[in-house]
């Protein structure tokens, strides 16, 4: 049940502060008076000017026609996400009620809050009714970090084309990828490994949070895998004045002011390999990625293929498709109904090799966990305080909303992209990666 649409709009523009946004929601904190509906939560708003989520497109439920149906993200978790990640590590999200009139003055109050490149795109969608309360994953007095994992895995040597099969089964998707982002002049984590983050070796765990964590050293805190928040506010290190910075922002408890460079990094990842070996996320996370993307998309397209020109399958030396109908187009976006019945079956049973529909729907899902990120709460940093238990509600899994049919095709073209670009590396100077996964289940 939504929040009252007189409890949020009773409040002011000045009492949510902006907070961040993607390329489909804005997100705000409240910052009021004390209100129990608010307080500790953020406001997530739907943007305009950009595609709308697969399942609002859809009517499901008991939903009047009148009426806006809950934030997609919303019954998607409600549904789906609690059956396969542990509802310890989702967030909490309820739908609340809001209103043109107060959505307009909230957008203009903080339209100078936005960075410029994000006003181009769009700004908070005044036609909507309905928005989406959550928990406040980065406020309060202590630290915050977002790390997005991406790719926990080498895909099956068995779907792969012979030409690609020798860069995909030694070399990860991320480390290919970032290569030509970085070539591209793109700003990188260009020394991480998903597959060492996600090994549950400690080793290699501190190898790639040291990683991520230079990285986001040398990129003013720009970098995209990981993000740190103190006390509420998104910091950024200038290299040549790190020590002010960190002072400035107080990553460290009072008790533990004067740090080292070195002691810093240490210190941090201690912290997070903390939470992250003592909680089960990553180890989900990698199985259902790996379970869901069982064929790689070369091994989709070629079932794709087959299923749609079954009596002259077209030939491929390279595992792609660039005749007949793109991959996934045609092919109706799944209801909330058709995810459900899926995780049902994924569940349940090992699908045959020819169900298409099957497999369609196990890669877009297994492309939003590829997507996803991971939130990790703590106290300030404090190299002296022994270990405390750790509390897994700490570590919460964002962004897990349904990609869109549609996207298949682009995926499909990626891969191939990074797969050519990376062939005409040298042999000496490609990156091997270590996938040693052992399904403890």
């Amino acid at each position: 049940m939504a929040v009252s649409i007189s409890s949020i709009t009773a409040t002011l523009p000045s009492h949510w502060k902006y907070i961040s946004e993607g390329g489909a929601t804005i997100v705000f904190s409240y910052v009021g008076p004390p209100n129990p509906d608010f307080d500790g939560m953020v406001l997530r708003l739907r943007k305009s000017g950009v595609q709308t989520p697969v399942l609002e497109k859809q009517a499901f439920g008991t939903v009047a026609e009148e009426e806006e149906p809950d934030d997609s993200s919303i019954v998607f978790q409600e549904t789906c996400m609690k059956r396969l990640i542990p509802p310890v590590h989702l967030p909490k999200l309820q739908s609340v009620q809001v209103e043109k009139a107060w959505l307009e003055e909230l957008s203009r109050a903080h339209q100078q809050d936005r960075p410029l490149q994000r006003t181009v795109s769009g700004g908070i969608d005044t036609t909507k009714s309905k928005a989406v309360l959550a928990t406040d994953l980065v406020g309060g007095s202590g630290l915050a970090v977002e790390i997005k994992p991406k790719w926990s895995f080498l895909p099956n040597k068995m779907y792969l084309s012979a030409v690609s099969c020798s860069i995909k089964a030694n070399t990860c998707r991320f480390c290919m990828h970032s290569r030509m982002k970085s070539k591209e002049g793109e700003t990188v984590s260009l020394g991480y490994c998903p597959l060492d983050l996600f090994s549950g070796n400690r080793g290699r765990m501190k190898q790639a949070v040291h990683s991520l964590y230079d990285s986001w050293l040398t990129s003013d805190g720009t970098v995209n895998n990981l993000k740190i928040f103190v006390k509420g506010t998104k910091i950024g290190v200038d290299q040549a004045c790190i020590s002010h910075h960190v002072r400035k922002f107080s990553m460290f408890s009072p008790e533990a002011y004067e740090e080292s460079d070195e002691n810093v990094r240490e210190t941090f990842s201690e912290a997070i390999l903390t939470l992250l070996v003592n909680t089960p996320v990553l180890r989900v996370l990698n199985k259902v990625q790996r379970t869901l993307d069982s064929l790689d998309i070369e091994g989709l397209s070629l079932l794709w293929r087959e299923a749609h020109s079954p009596a002259n399958p077209p030939q491929s030396t390279n595992g792609y498709t660039h005749s007949g109908r793109a991959i996934g187009v045609g092919e109706p976006n799944p209801s909330l109904a058709d995810w459900s019945a899926f995780i049902d079956e994924y569940l349940t049973r090992s699908p045959d090799l020819e169900d298409l529909r099957y497999h369609l729907l196990a890669y877009l899902l297994s492309a939003t966990f590829k997507d996803c990120s991971i939130m990790i709460r703590m106290d300030l940093l404090d190299p002296r305080r022994p270990q405390e238990v750790v509390d897994p509600s700490k570590v919460t899994v964002i962004d897990l909303d349904p990609k869109n049919m549609t996207r298949l095709s682009k995926w499909e073209k990626l891969d191939e992209t990074i797969v050519r670009e990376y062939s005409a590396i040298p042999l000496a100077d490609r990156k091997t990666c270590l996938d040693d996964w052992v399904d403890e289940a």
